[in-house]
């Protein structure tokens, strides 16, 4: 645990239960005080009690939350420890985290933003003790009395919200675009896929679905077609836009790779796992982002349980990307049995490349621009006209999942050891044969009637869909607003004038003094010298700020990012991410940009720059030390309001570009 999340989910903790002591102990002076003041009246005897209930309420509280951030810890150990032995205890030590975590978390939150409530409280009876009441106190007691509430109304609300993304940790059904065929629709398929899966000693999946996108999997997850039916059991997607490309041996490979996550262990992962983990992620990764930009109030009452829950997830992830790699690689030795191996490391080096080569049609499809009502025909005339795969690109990639990661297909070849020769590269890199579509019909009762149903159900959702997408996109364009320039604050700037004038004076004093009365000391030139050199670098120092502050340090336009020490605009369109962090203790953004773009230079001396270049991690780090502030008028504007803007600006310059491209 790095010493952030440390700090939140005990040093907080901690800090109230230390206060919570010491409001015990004021209550042995005050208590003799309000008695002798007030005698024997009611007053006299509710206040210090209710005092030290309170007091006594908040340490209760404060150990609870100690010990919630220990016991998600002793747990985290114990369940990671535990998912290394087998897939097996890992559904279950994550069954038993995904009940108990968004306990654990809710115990926390309620625990700190409540034991903030009591002490505030006290405090607010401790005010009432007082035998003279300045206006001072009022407003103090007011004040607190409003932060109280506030506290109330934001743990309640955050509880709710905690509970909304323990909902969504649950097993929820997939839509997918596509349809189930019987044994009467494909009876050349149902009977190979039940050879395929005796001879890898796997379950005949319950449900086959055919469709034009995506690529093989399998799933235990129920599944939503886009006709309204919902399969339930397992089921195999087989995407006929991939399968038409690749021959027999190739295509039983990866369906025996798919077959072969319902043999074994495998089966609890895939029924019962694979689609939660996902589903858990995406939840704390919503209650991240609500949380993201909360006031310091508020992160003293919730960050502890979102830095313990995220914390547990890392913790967690590991191991998963552990046993993940581990599947797939033996999953591949199911696809090798169920064919060869080099019928598999033949298919890993096509199908990788084949989805790639067919994004740029695909998405000319779903944008109305591919005009066709068989797509499966129209794809392959293209592809067939290419001629030869470039495989080569294929080898650093990872195939796509709907719920899973792959290894890189380099690995997945050296695990089945395939040597990657010219024969394998020939036989991947073929250009699409008729031979291998003609195949393809012989597992189906009507081929071309089902490509043409697949087809125009998707072209009839891109119709329905298409005007509403179109006012979405436009919608996204307006929210971008005007021009902003964010401006360094020249506070800091003050700073290191009111600095460079204090030092110079300093050596122009002792000067002074040396030369009119004679004033010396031991190394007296020394600490001069040494004096007039931190001025003078200071001096240089205040002038480099000068220039950062006399100009905007970036224009946000709708369409890039300027600044004067860039080359060039930085375009919003090339970014494909962005996020809030550090860098050298200073707050700053980052912005990452796509794979292949070139970014612009940065023109200004090291010790000038504000945008530094990360070309390993594609990512451009903006600091604002000191701070800063919106346009010339100096508004106040705080880092997550303008990563905002910088994120509504990119939404609205990529919806710009996908409107020109409709």
């Amino acid at each position: 645990m790095d010493k952030k999340s440390l700090l939140y989910c005990f040093g907080i903790p901690l800090l109230l239960l230390l206060w919570s002591c010491w409001q015990c102990s004021r209550l042995s002076s005050s208590d003799a005080w309000v008695i002798i003041e007030w005698g024997t009246t009611q007053h006299s005897v509710l206040t210090p009690f209710s005092r030290l209930y309170l007091a006594g309420v908040s340490v209760i509280l404060s150990l609870i939350a100690v010990l919630a951030s220990a016991g998600t810890v002793a747990l985290s150990f114990y369940s990671t420890q535990q998912a290394r032995i087998s897939t097996e205890h890992l559904v279950r030590a994550f069954t038993r985290c995904r009940k108990m975590l968004p306990l654990l978390m809710a115990t926390l939150m309620t625990a700190i933003g409540f034991a903030l409530v009591t002490i505030m409280l006290y405090e607010l009876l401790w005010l009432l003790t007082l035998k003279d009441t300045p206006t001072l106190n009022i407003k103090l007691f007011g004040m607190l009395i409003v932060v109280t509430g506030w506290l109330i109304f934001m743990v309640l609300s955050t509880l709710f919200l905690l509970k909304r993304c323990y909902v969504r940790m649950q097993s929820q059904e997939r839509r997918v675009y596509g349809g189930s065929v019987t044994e009467d629709e494909a009876p050349g398929l149902w009977h190979w896929v039940r050879e395929l899966a005796q001879r890898g000693q796997a379950k005949v999946p319950d449900n086959i679905v055919v469709g034009l996108f995506q690529g093989f999997y399998v799933t235990a997850l129920p599944l939503r077609l886009e006709t309204g039916l919902r399969l339930t059991g397992n089921t195999l997607y087989f995407p006929l836009t991939l399968a038409a490309f690749l021959d027999k041996d190739e295509t039983a490979a990866v369906i025996g790779h798919e077959l072969g996550h319902f043999a074994g262990q495998d089966t609890a992962y895939t029924l019962h796992f694979a689609g939660i983990y996902s589903g858990m992620k995406r939840s704390l990764s919503h209650f991240y982002q609500n949380l993201k930009f909360c006031g310091w109030l508020e992160r003293i009452a919730l960050y502890p349980s979102l830095h313990i829950g995220l914390w547990f997830y890392r913790r967690f992830d590991e191991t998963v990307s552990r046993w993940s790699r581990m599947r797939e690689l033996a999953a591949d030795s199911a696809g090798a049995r169920a064919s060869s191996p080099q019928a598999l490391a033949s298919s890993l080096l096509r199908y990788t490349t084949l989805e790639m080569v067919l994004k740029e049609p695909v998405q000319r499809f779903f944008d109305r621009q591919l005009v066709t009502t068989n797509l499966v025909d129209t794809l392959f005339a293209v592809l067939h006209e290419q001629g030869r795969l470039d495989v080569a690109v294929a080898l650093g990639c990872r195939l796509s999942h709907p719920t899973d990661t792959h290894p890189t297909t380099r690995e997945r070849l050296e695990q089945v050891q395939v040597p990657l020769d010219d024969a394998l590269m020939a036989r991947a890199s073929r250009q699409v044969s008729e031979a291998d579509y003609a195949r393809l019909h012989r597992l189906f009762a009507d081929l071309p009637a089902l490509c043409r149903t697949l087809t125009a159900q998707v072209q009839n959702a891109l119709r329905a869909n298409h005007h509403a997408y179109v006012e979405q996109l436009q919608e996204l364009v307006a929210q971008a607003g005007d021009t902003v320039e964010v401006l360094l604050k020249k506070s800091i700037l003050w700073g290191n004038i009111a600095l460079t004038a204090v030092i110079g004076l300093a050596a122009g004093g002792l000067l002074i003094l040396n030369s009119v009365w004679g004033v010396t000391f031991l190394q007296f030139g020394i600490v001069v010298g040494g004096l007039v050199i931190m001025a003078l670098i200071c001096a240089l120092s205040s002038w480099g700020m000068y220039t950062r502050v006399r100009q905007p340090l970036l224009v946000l336009h709708p369409q890039a990012i300027e600044s004067y020490q860039l080359s060039a605009p930085l375009p919003l369109e090339k970014i494909e991410a962005t996020d809030t962090g550090k860098y050298r203790g200073q707050p700053c953004l980052e912005l990452y940009w796509q794979q292949g773009y070139q970014p612009p230079k940065c023109i200004v001396g090291k010790l000038l720059r504000n945008f530094i270049f990360d070309a390993s991690t594609r990512k451009v780090i903006i600091t604002f030390p000191g701070g800063f502030t919106q346009g010339e008028e100096g508004e106040k504007m705080t880092l997550g309001e303008l990563h905002t803007r910088i994120r509504d600006a990119i939404t609205a310059a990529w919806a710009r570009k996908r409107l020109n491209e409709i």
